[in-house]
C-alpha cells in the first residue's frame, strides 16, 4: 500500500479539505458554547438541555448508519457521494443558523426541533464528505496528509468560533450569531471550491451488495475496526467532558469567564502546530503507537488543572495549550486507521463501504457527547451550576471530577487496550 502513488496535487487537497472549516466551526461551537448557552443564557436548564441533546445523539444512531448505507449505493454520474451533500446543504444553512441565532424568549421545544433538524441535515452532508477523503486515496501515507490537512481546516473552523467567542467576551448570543454569519458566507464558497477541483470518484459498479442490515453487521464483524470503535469512543466522551466543560471551569475554578476564547485559541494553536508532529511520528512509529503516545501524554496534562487557583491565567493557558497538542492526535490517527481499514475491505469485497464505515465511527463520536449531556450536565445541574451557585468546595470537586479525573481514566483505559492490540497484532505476524 505504500508504494501505491498519490493521487492528490497540493491543490486539489487545500480544496477538498476548505469544507471541514465552517463545518468545524458550528460543531466546535454546537458542543463547546450552545448547550450552556441555552441552559444558562436563555434559562432552559442545565438537565433539560442535555436530554435535548441526549435524544439527538440517539437519533443519529439510526441516521448515520443508514445514510453512509445508502451512499455506499447510490448510482450516479457525479458518483455515490455528492447528490447526498447537494440534498443536504439547504436545510444544514437554514437550520445552523436557526439553531445559532435564536429570536428571543425560545424554550426546549424550540432547542428539541432546531437541534434534530440540524443534526439530520449535517449527517446527509457530513457522511458522503468525508468518506471521500476515506476513499480517495491507495496511498497510506497520504491517507494520514489527507486527514491531517482536513485537521488543520477543522482547527481554523474552530479558531474562528473561538475568535467570535473572544471578540464578543460575555455575549455568548453574539458570538454564536456571529458563528452563524461566518458558517452561511463561508459554505456556499467552499463547495463551490469543493466541486471544481475535487478529484471525480467513478460511478461505483453495479452489482448485488447485503441488505443494509447485513452491512452493517460485515463491518462489525471486522475487529480491528470494532476495536477502533471502542477506543474512539472513549477517547471521545473524555474530549467532549473536558472541551465541553471550558466554559464552566472557566467561570467558576478560574473565575474569568473572559478567559473562555483564550483558553480555546491555546488549544486550537497547539492543535494547528502539532498536526504535522503527529503525521511525521506516524510514519516512523506506526498510526496506533503515535496515538497510544498522544492518548499517555494527555492525561498528566489533564490532571495539572487541580493545581488551578482563581486567577492562574498563565498556568490555565498551559494547560490549554497541553491539551491541544495532545488531542490533534484522537481526530487524525483514528481517521486514517480508519481509511487503512476501508482499503483493505474495499481490495477484499470489491466494492467501497467507506460511509457505513464512517457512519458507525460517527455514532460512536456522537455518542461520547452522550457522557456530557446524559452523566455530567444533569449531576452538574443537581449541583447547582445552572445557577451560578458553584463555588462550594463540594461543587467545584464535581465539576474537576468530570472535567478531569474521568476523561483521564478513560484515557488510560483506552491507552492499555490499544497497547495489548498492538502486542497482539505483532505476536500473530509470522516470523
Amino acid at each position: 500500500m505504500e508504494t501505491s502513488p498519490r493521487v492528490m496535487t497540493g491543490w486539489q487537497l487545500l480544496c477538498f479539505s476548505l469544507l471541514s472549516a465552517p463545518l468545524a466551526m458550528v460543531n466546535f461551537a454546537v458542543v463547546s458554547f450552545v448547550p450552556t448557552f441555552y441552559a444558562v443564557d436563555l434559562g432552559i436548564g442545565l438537565a433539560t438541555v442535555g436530554a435535548v441533546f441526549l435524544f439527538g445523539r440517539a437519533f443519529d444512531i439510526v441516521t448515520d448508519p443508514l445514510v453512509g448505507a445508502l451512499s455506499d449505493r447510490t448510482q450516479s454520474r457525479w458518483g455515490p457521494r455528492v447528490p447526498w451533500m447537494m440534498a443536504g446543504f439547504p436545510g444544514l444553512l437554514l437550520f445552523v443558523w436557526l439553531l445559532l441565532s435564536p429570536p428571543d424568549g425560545v424554550g426546549a421545544l424550540y432547542l428539541f426541533c432546531v437541534a434534530s433538524a440540524y443534526l439530520l441535515f449535517v449527517t446527509f452532508f457530513d457522511v458522503p464528505y468525508s468518506s471521500i477523503g476515506l476513499e480517495i486515496s491507495p496511498n497510506a501515507h497520504e491517507r494520514s496528509v489527507i486527514a491531517g490537512t482536513k485537521g488543520i481546516f477543522q482547527i481554523i473552523g474552530a479558531v474562528l468560533a473561538s475568535v467570535a467567542s473572544a471578540v464578543f467576551a460575555g455575549q455568548m448570543g453574539m458570538s454564536l450569531q456571529m458563528t452563524g454569519v461566518i458558517f452561511v458566507g463561508m459554505m456556499p464558497m467552499a463547495l463551490a471550491l469543493f466541486w471544481w477541483r475535487t478529484p471525480r470518484q467513478p460511478r461505483p459498479p453495479a452489482q448485488a451488495r447485503p441488505n443494509l442490515w447485513k452491512t452493517w453487521v460485515d463491518c462489525m464483524k471486522n475487529r480491528a475496526f470494532r476495536g477502533l470503535m471502542l477506543a474512539f469512543f472513549a477517547v471521545q466522551a473524555a474530549n467532549a467532558m473536558t472541551v465541553g466543560l471550558f466554559v464552566l471551569f472557566a467561570t467558576h475554578v478560574l473565575q474569568a469567564p473572559d478567559l473562555v476564547g483564550p483558553m480555546f485559541l491555546a488549544l486550537l494553536l497547539a492543535t494547528a502546530l502539532f498536526v504535522p508532529v503527529w503525521v511525521i511520528l506516524s510514519k516512523k512509529i506506526g498510526k496506533q503507537q503515535s496515538w497510544i503516545t498522544a492518548i499517555v501524554l494527555c492525561c498528566p496534562v489533564v490532571l495539572a488543572v487541580y493545581l488551578v487557583g482563581a486567577g492562574d491565567t498563565v498556568l490555565v493557558l498551559m494547560i490549554s495549550f497541553g491539551l491541544g497538542a495532545c488531542m490533534t492526535c484522537d481526530g487524525v490517527m483514528p481517521t486514517s486507521l480508519l481509511a487503512d481499514i476501508v482499503a483493505a475491505e474495499g481490495q477484499r469485497q470489491g466494492h467501497s463501504q467507506a460511509a457505513s464505515y464512517l457512519a458507525l465511527k460517527n455514532v460512536a463520536s456522537k455518542m461520547a457527547f452522550v457522557a456530557l449531556m446524559g452523566v455530567a450536565f444533569p449531576v452538574l445541574g443537581w449541583a447547582g451550576f445552572d445557577r451560578d451557585a458553584g463555588s462550594a468546595p463540594e461543587t467545584m470537586g464535581v465539576l474537576l471530577l468530570f472535567f478531569a479525573a474521568v476523561p483521564c481514566g478513560l484515557r488510560l483505559l483506552v491507552a492499555g487496550l490499544l497497547w495489548r492490540s498492538t502486542a497482539r497484532d505483532r505476536a500473530e505476524v509470522p516470523i
